[in-house]
């Protein structure tokens, strides 16, 4: 009987713990300190640790769309700062979009979600531009005006879509000129748009600028 009862009161415990986790102080401070390194990370192992802790917040907080937004969007920067690895890039893109999806379907109708989105597909391009630039170009594209209209003041739709426009050639519809305005689009909004926390998504905002300043 009393094993029993020692039992009970330790799944009590942890079930009270776990709750007081799910949306609690202890998952905010995890997600600010990740965020935080997030913010500085630059080598693609480093993208890798984050997006393992983030889905390690995502197991731990399945109600919270974030940990695998951000899980998602590190795997996407993997894959852009890995340059050598074709198949380790689509690997790491596979993983983006499995996780973002998860995030799709806790937050539906999310403009930073649809940006994520259009950003897997432009990393899919970077593998083979020759045969894979107008189907994921496309796709991409979609996904970028799609996030516009769901919120027309989020920033990152816009410079993802200008990146996009400023890396693809003349002779198929991009280039300087074309990524101009939509990038000065996302440095207007850059400067208004307050994140709704210490550790929602806001990242973009330098590359933007720095985009904008080699179009002038």
């Amino acid at each position: 009987m009393k094993r029993t009862l020692l039992i009970a009161a330790l799944i009590f415990t942890a079930f009270l713990s776990k709750k007081a986790f799910a949306g609690g102080p202890q998952y905010e401070q995890a997600m600010k300190s990740s965020v935080s390194q997030l913010d500085s990370a630059i080598a693609p192992e480093q993208f890798i640790q984050l997006a393992n802790t983030f889905e390690r917040i995502a197991g731990a907080e399945s109600k919270e769309w974030l940990p695998d937004y951000y899980a998602a969007y590190c795997y996407v920067l993997a894959g852009f700062t890995q340059h050598k690895d074709k198949k380790s890039i689509d690997d790491y893109l596979d993983k983006a979009e499995s996780l973002i999806n998860k995030a799709d379907a806790l937050a539906p109708n999310n403009a930073e979600i649809y940006a994520v989105k259009g950003f897997i597909d432009q990393g899919r391009i970077m593998v083979d531009p020759a045969t894979r630039g107008k189907k994921y170009g496309t796709l991409a594209s979609q996904q970028f005006k799609t996030a516009e209209k769901i919120d027309s003041l989020n920033p990152r739709p816009y410079f993802l879509e200008g990146q996009g426009l400023f890396h693809t050639p003349k002779m198929f519809g991009g280039g300087k000129e074309k990524a101009k305005p939509v990038l000065e689009k996302a440095v207007v909004e850059y400067h208004v748009f307050k994140p709704a926390s210490d550790f929602a998504p806001h990242w973009g905002k330098k590359m933007a600028d720095d985009l904008l300043k080699q179009c002038e």
